[in-house]
């Protein structure tokens, strides 16, 4: 998993390069109200990028948990086994792109 914060990123930071992808397979927009969870699971036909814009959760990534915040952007591999877990006191939201590749 490539895990990038907002705020380092300054003006302008290309994350995915022209000719990456063979193109967006969908665009998802997921909300988890507090304590609310995504089972862990994997893919091997596409990379996902999601991009946190609300509250905090946690990531699951191959059995690694780790904070989730706003302003955030992970990046997983095809096989990489990962899943979500809302914060217990807040909601949080993030988009998903899953692109060919």
């Amino acid at each position: 998993m490539r895990k990038l914060k907002y705020k380092d990123i300054g003006l302008f930071k290309q994350i995915v390069g022209k000719g990456e992808y063979k193109g967006i397979l969908f665009i998802n927009v997921h909300y988890y109200r507090s304590g609310e969870f995504h089972e862990v699971h994997q893919h091997t036909d596409r990379e996902e990028i999601f991009i946190c814009f609300k509250g905090k959760g946690k990531i699951i990534c191959n059995g690694v948990e780790e904070d989730f915040y706003e302003g955030e952007i992970a990046i997983f591999e095809p096989t990489e086994k990962h899943g979500f877990k809302a914060d217990s006191e807040n909601p949080f939201a993030y988009i998903c792109i899953g692109v060919k590749i």
